[in-house]
């Protein structure tokens, strides 16, 4: 059996990487740590529902929606609408209906699936959005194809990709406090584009990408968001589980102190904040002639 057979639902055989990594061990620590990560990357549900200028009675679709905050903010916010959250993910998407039924929120629903092949169905949603989620495309230029026929025509896109590793404080600084160090994933050019965190890091890839998926009126507006981590008893719970499993006992004490010295140096009244550096991005699909 390839690997691709080897999931429950179709996905494109670029994508079958990150298929096999967000619905397997990927996927349950985020699952795992939903309450963290949520928390962590809740600033910018908001952000997306006011740039995709949400209203009352639209069809909304989350890319990438992991545990579902977001889409339980579309929904919120479209009341007389619907949201559709959609992952690569298994266990998240078992959080994330949990947590929907938990809040009693019924216009959403969430689906497996691979959104670069997925067979939406043409202009059947008026807005799209993702939270971190269009950073792991194979093929990002179709991926962001496929999504756009899926919108009506003027539909609205609205995307938070992150910026320049060297840019973002929260994950520089926590890296240096374990120790540990990272390769440049970010500037990434067009013929060199690989799927990650940082890979839509270069402003006009970013537009480029888009460009080629037939968007107009693309935007692209550094936002500069404080990243909350909770009380530093709880960051350091939840970042302790980052530290390299094969660190012997003194280099893991060493690594754990040094990131309590981080946490306490930047707690506050609201928690410990770590800055990021991000892109909102927005476009939107042309109108019919």
């Amino acid at each position: 059996m390839s690997a691709i057979d080897a999931f429950a639902f179709p996905v494109d055989s670029a994508n079958a990487e990150q298929a096999s990594d967000w619905d397997g061990p990927e996927g349950e620590y985020w699952a795992r740590y939903h309450h963290e990560y949520e928390r962590l990357l809740g600033v910018f549900d908001e952000t997306l529902v006011e740039a995709g200028g949400i209203r009352s009675n639209d069809r909304c679709l989350d890319i990438g929606c992991g545990t579902g905050a977001t889409t339980r903010a579309l929904a919120g916010r479209a009341v007389d609408g619907s949201a559709l959250g959609m992952d690569l993910s298994g266990p998240m998407l078992t959080t994330a209906r949990e947590s929907a039924a938990r809040a009693e929120v019924g216009n959403l629903e969430f689906v497996q699936g691979d959104a670069q092949m997925y067979p939406f169905d043409d202009s059947s949603f008026d807005v799209a959005v993702s939270r971190m989620g269009c950073m792991f495309f194979g093929d990002p230029a179709a991926a962001f194809t496929n999504i756009g026929r899926a919108l009506r025509p003027g539909g609205r896109l609205a995307l938070t990709v992150w910026q320049d590793v060297a840019a973002n404080e929260w994950i520089t600084a926590i890296d240096e406090a374990l120790g540990e160090t990272r390769s440049d994933e970010a500037a990434n050019e067009p013929t060199g584009y690989t799927p990650g965190p940082f890979s839509l890091a270069d402003r006009e890839l970013s537009m480029s990408l888009l460009q080629r998926a037939d968007f107009v009126d693309i935007t692209v507006e550094a936002l500069d968001i404080p990243l909350a981590f909770g009380t530093v008893e709880d960051a350091q719970a939840f970042l302790e589980t980052w530290i390299d499993d094969d660190l012997d006992d003194d280099h893991r004490a060493h690594a754990s102190a040094s990131l309590n010295r981080l946490l306490v140096e930047n707690a506050t009244i609201d928690g410990v904040l770590l800055s990021s550096a991000t892109w909102l991005i927005t476009a939107r699909r042309p109108t019919a002639p």
